[in-house]
């Protein structure tokens, strides 16, 4: 059991170690803030890096959110205060922990779950590195 724990690349990393009960509020709070979780890292809709950006927060991703709103769009809800820019945020990243619970199970039952954890962590970056990212971009701009 795990309290209070809980980015996506922790999840996988305490499945790792045999955690398999999760309380944890950190995809909707941080929903509330304006960041998004993906497969491959976390970042924060609210920055000018979005403003004209039309593809949803995760290609791959068949939420809600994502089949019917662009991360331009989703920006300027948060900006203005508009409490539909959290709730479709909130979707997208409770959607997106569910699609990793899923493929842990599912390596679990395969029994390729180490596999997958190396690559989950290959392909994650934090929060910090997806910012940092983000920045060197609206510089370029």
């Amino acid at each position: 059991y795990a309290m209070g724990l809980g980015t996506p690349a922790q999840v996988v990393e305490l499945v790792a170690r045999g955690v398999d009960l999760f309380d944890c509020v950190l995809p909707t709070r941080v929903a509330r803030n304006g960041t998004a979780f993906t497969f491959r890292g976390a970042f924060a809709l609210k920055g000018g890096a979005y403003k004209e950006d039309f593809r949803p927060i995760e290609a791959d991703c068949e939420c809600y959110t994502c089949v019917h709103h662009t991360r331009a769009y989703l920006r300027h809800l948060l900006n203005v205060g508009e409490i539909l820019g959290l709730r479709l945020l909130t979707i997208h990243n409770l959607h997106c922990y569910l699609q990793i619970m899923e493929k842990i199970r599912t390596c679990l039952d395969k029994g390729t779950f180490h596999a997958f954890r190396k690559h989950f962590a290959s392909q994650y970056r934090p929060t910090s590195r997806i910012e940092e990212q983000r920045k060197n971009a609206e510089n370029e701009l």
